[in-house]
């Protein structure tokens, strides 16, 4: 069911029209308390939003851009953000047959300058900004040279998107955009009663999630060949 489908059942469902409630006015409201519930799942689980991407190694360059919520691949399609970086595995060499596992490593641990380790045996990674950093620096250009294992924050949703998250967790979302909803209309009672609803689905879908085997959620890998 489309987000355009699911704004056409909320007008109905609570009397209201275009006027009282614009497309965009909706899907910002949807969008706003998606990512509440978003949070709040990761808060709970984070691995449910796990996924694992791949990016090209190129010859002498460190630095790699970390993708942010609705950047463009080469394909102009919207990815993800990419919120938590659980590690990160490279081939140095295009023979080598397996990755090798980077350690974390930040500013204030390391003994040297940061080109000192250009020749280190023991490789690791920075993330500064809004880039990792990769040490030693690649010395050829390999496909596929990059693997990086992460918490994928979703990307915002258009009138014409599905829905991915489950129909029993997207109904808390309604709950959040009836509260906005009725607040612009200054129908407090309403918002008040809507808003504590949604708070106690909060809690439920919390619960759920809290016995819930550590099995990833599967979605489309993002292309991000372009970043190297």
């Amino acid at each position: 069911m489309t987000i355009s489908t699911e704004l056409a059942n909320f007008r109905i469902d609570n009397a209201c029209d275009t006027t009282q409630l614009p497309d965009t006015v909706w899907l910002r409201y949807y969008n706003d308390g998606r990512d509440v519930l978003i949070d709040r799942i990761i808060e709970e689980k984070e691995d449910y939003f796990y996924n694992e991407i791949r990016a090209n190694l190129v010859s002498w360059q460190r630095e790699y851009t970390i993708p942010k919520r609705g950047d463009l691949d080469t394909l102009w399609n919207p990815m993800d953000w990419l919120k938590k970086i659980k590690g990160i595995s490279v081939k140095f060499k295009s023979t080598d047959t397996d990755y090798t596992k980077l350690d974390c490593s930040v500013l204030e641990n390391l003994d040297y300058d940061l080109l000192s380790y250009d020749e280190t045996t023991r490789p690791f990674y920075v993330t500064s900004d809004n880039s990792n950093f990769l040490y030693p620096t690649p010395t050829e250009n390999i496909t596929n040279g990059m693997i990086i294992y992460g918490i994928m924050y979703p990307q915002l949703l258009t009138l014409s998107s599905e829905e991915t998250l489950p129909d029993n967790i997207k109904k808390a979302i309604l709950l959040y955009v009836a509260e906005r909803f009725f607040t612009s209309q200054k129908l407090y009672n309403e918002a008040t009663i809507a808003g504590n609803k949604f708070q106690i689905e909060l809690s439920r879908i919390a619960k759920t999630l809290s016995g819930r085997n550590q099995w990833p959620k599967t979605i489309t890998t993002p292309y991000l060949n372009y970043l190297a």
